[in-house]
């Protein structure tokens, strides 16, 4: 790396006619150090695991900056305080004043420090803290997040995109206090450089699609939207379609999003905390796409329905209802009505957060969903709303652009010297279902410049109806596709759970493990059933049947929507797990040979390393920090000047006014209701229209 002072021009790349912008690949980042005060003394992070709980609340969190990377193209700069910054980016922009992107991997985390030295005149956030891109107000700079637009961790970015260089890991020890006069070697200054150097080859090899800096899409769900949206952009027939699909009546809008819910996911209480031997699991192939390409949707705007009873509900309609359940009984060892999404709940008995029996409950659903639910659960109910659309294949052009996708995969999978083209076709292929449920109506995320801080305002009942009809203007897809993908998928899923209930030990989404014991043909005839639907839908629809099952390099034949019987890698046969124990929703572990591995939401799959069996996958057992490598981070806000002694014993009076503080976190097992409600259904993101009594 150059010091910063070395630096007097660069050659800029100036792109543009009118408007005219900088194409020079422009990347920043920074190295911090946390800490914390209590008592009046200064502690290094791996202090704080040691605190009890009483003191963690007392300690003071903080944060400092102590060197920065600035890259231009494959030359990176350097320097250590954000003067030095100030400083930089007045020469870079006396010598290239033209609308420059400065690419950044996580920006979240370089803004919550650089707010405090920059004005912004225009910031734009998914939510509080997670800035997406940031426009300075006294420099022609806008910051741009390189991890949104990925997708990918930059430690992982090398090897995804086939890089020419990769992160340096483990040449920075973190725990130890630095600041910004506190000597580091080259070693430390080459693992600085690298972090710039990552995010400029990733640049480029997007640079190789999309040609310059300013039409990279700024998420990873964008690259394969952009790629449709060309493809349909005149298509007027195509629009025509969707148009008449999207909804723009805001009462209906909110019902779907009451019955928008994510994909199931739940451990059987028969099996909880127990060690069960010999389990096999199934995967569903492509459960998402499958559904999308061989089941009809909602295709007109929901109009208002008089059915009382399920025996009224028509198959060729799509139904919205609002049910009561009263008298709600279980018909299975599997429970899969989600509390959170029930309403007015009486005498309520849950199985992790999932609901066994009730006195009443009132709930929104899909008719998918209340077909599903009248089979698993004995009840008796009345629908208090409803309504229907006319059920219909989605677009065929959108169903051709999801199977190519899948061909393209599927080709290029294993494929010698196409390890790149696979990556980013797989990425664009899992990113089609993001794409229908894209959030487009949300709450407004808004920095306030002049107190720095982030506050999230709810949208009015206008804005949202403004929303409404640009979507339906737009006609790019419809949410309603996005609200059945889901139900559709769940219900592929949960009536094998039903059919094989007892044996169910986990499942989670588009996967199923089991005991010894099961029915294997319960598989079978559903896979048969598969072949039959793609069979008779590709008739249908004039595909070729061969889209829905490409072959690999190696002529083995892949069809979308198959149960599959999963093998561990360097396994090819025989029983999925020697071992399995689960405690819970997305926690479990198992063994095969030797190996132990875990899946734990919040906690790194190498953590496993930690048991010694699976009988120290209890309730509390306590991944420490060295296990893990997980830390909290702590938004930190006018931070009051500290003296602090870095490792090396210099002392320096820390400035910085704002930061993030990373401290060592641990992570009990336990069975408690944390990640379930929060983790299997994610419908409450989208803002509602407020209706009042009469509406109702």
């Amino acid at each position: 790396m150059i010091y910063w002072t070395k630096y007097r021009s660069h050659v800029s790349d100036i792109r543009g006619k009118n408007k005219k912008f900088d194409n020079t690949i422009y990347t920043f980042d920074i190295e911090t150090t946390s800490y914390f005060e209590l008592n009046g003394r200064v502690y290094p992070p791996l202090e704080y695991d040691k605190l009890s709980d009483d003191e963690k609340h007392d300690a003071i969190k903080k944060s400092c900056m102590y060197v920065w990377q600035f890259g231009i193209n494959d030359t990176v700069y350097y320097g250590r305080t954000w003067q030095e910054f100030q400083e930089f980016l007045k020469r870079v922009e006396m010598n290239a004043p033209y609308k420059k992107i400065i690419f950044v991997h996580n920006l979240a985390f370089e803004f919550q420090y650089l707010k405090s030295y920059f004005s912004f005149s225009e910031v734009v956030a998914r939510k509080s803290h997670k800035v997406m891109s940031a426009i300075l107000s006294d420099y022609n700079i806008t910051f741009k997040c390189s991890y949104f637009m990925s997708n990918v961790g930059l430690e992982k970015l090398s090897s995804v995109y086939n890089l020419p260089v990769e992160k340096q890991v483990g040449n920075l020890d973190y725990s130890k206090l630095r600041h910004s006069e506190t000597e580091l070697t080259e070693q430390e200054l080459k693992y600085c450089e690298y972090d710039c150097l990552v995010v400029y080859y990733y640049i480029l090899r997007e640079l190789e699609v999309y040609e310059t800096v300013n039409k990279i899409p700024n998420t990873s769900t964008g690259h394969v939207r952009r790629e449709f949206s060309e493809l349909v952009m005149k298509d007027y027939r195509y629009k025509s379609k969707v148009r008449r699909a999207i909804n723009t009546d805001p009462h209906v809008y909110n019902l779907m999003v009451q019955a928008f819910a994510g994909g199931y996911t739940h451990a059987n209480y028969m099996y909880t905390d127990e060690i069960i031997r010999n389990v096999d699991s199934y995967d569903e192939t492509s459960a998402y796409p499958y559904v999308m390409t061989t089941y009809k949707y909602p295709s007109t705007e929901f109009r208002k329905s008089l059915v009382k009873n399920v025996s009224q509900m028509s198959s060729k309609l799509a139904y919205i209802l609002v049910v009561k359940l009263k008298n709600v009984r279980s018909k299975y060892y599997n429970n899969f009505l989600s509390s959170s999404k029930c309403r007015h709940i009486k005498g309520g008995k849950y199985d992790n957060g999932r609901i066994i029996e009730c006195d009443e409950l009132e709930t929104t659903l899909t008719d998918i969903d209340f077909k599903l639910i009248l089979d698993a659960y004995k009840c008796e109910y009345e629908i208090i709303e409803s309504y229907f659309s006319i059920y219909a294949y989605l677009p065929k052009q959108f169903i051709k652009f999801i199977l190519d996708k899948y061909v393209i995969k599927t080709e290029y999978k294993d494929l010698e010297g196409k390890e790149l083209e696979y990556q980013l076709e797989k990425a664009k292929f899992n990113a089609l279902y993001g794409m229908s449920v894209t959030n487009t109506i949300r709450d407004n995320v808004i920095f306030d410049d002049d107190t720095k801080l982030f506050s999230e305002v709810e949208l009015t009942n206008d804005e949202i109806i403004e929303k409404l009809n640009a979507e339906k203007k737009k006609a790019f897809l419809s949410f309603a596709y996005g609200v059945w993908v889901t139900a559709y998928a769940r219900n592929n899923l949960i009536r094998r759970v039903m059919d094989l209930d007892e044996y169910v030990i986990y499942c989670d989404t588009d996967s199923i493990k089991l005991a010894r014991g099961y029915d294997k043909t319960v598989i079978e005839k559903y896979n048969e059933s598969v072949v039959e639907r793609i069979n008779n839908v590709s008739e249908m629809l004039g595909f070729d049947k061969s889209l829905f099952a490409p072959k690999d390099i190696k002529g083995n034949e892949h069809m979308l929507g198959l149960f599959e019987h999963e093998h561990l890698k360097g396994y090819s046969e025989g029983v999925t797990y020697d071992e399995f124990i689960t405690q819970g929703a997305k926690k479990y572990a198992f063994k095969k040979g030797d190996k132990i591995s875990i899946t734990v939401a919040g906690v790194p799959k190498k953590a496993g390393a930690s048991l010694k069996t699976l009988n120290d996958f209890r309730d509390g057992y306590v991944f420490t920090f060295k296990d893990t490598e997980k830390s909290l981070l702590f938004y930190v806000e006018n931070q009051s000047p500290t003296l602090l002694t870095d490792y090396l014993g210099k002392e320096y009076l820390v400035t910085d006014i704002s930061g993030a503080c990373l401290l060592p976190n641990t992570y009990t097992l336990d069975k408690a209701l944390d990640y379930t409600n929060l983790i299997s259904d994610s419908s409450s993101k989208r803002s509602m229209f407020k209706e009042s009594e009469e509406i109702i």
